[in-house]
């Protein structure tokens, strides 16, 4: 059973990872595009050569 413990592992690192995205001071983001129905939002990642995108 030693492989559900990697997923138990890995989904409580995705939690807190998300979480700590969720936690980002709202001065980091810049606004990417933006509509009059939706804002698409961006930050360069610290984990990974790309951004952070929230909608």
């Amino acid at each position: 059973m030693e492989g559900l413990s990697d997923v138990a592992s890995f989904a409580t690192k995705l939690k807190n990872t998300l979480i700590q995205y969720h936690s980002i001071e709202e001065e980091k983001w810049r606004v990417a595009k933006k509509t009059k129905d939706v804002t698409v939002w961006r930050k360069p990642s610290e984990e990974f050569n790309g951004y952070l995108i929230a909608v």
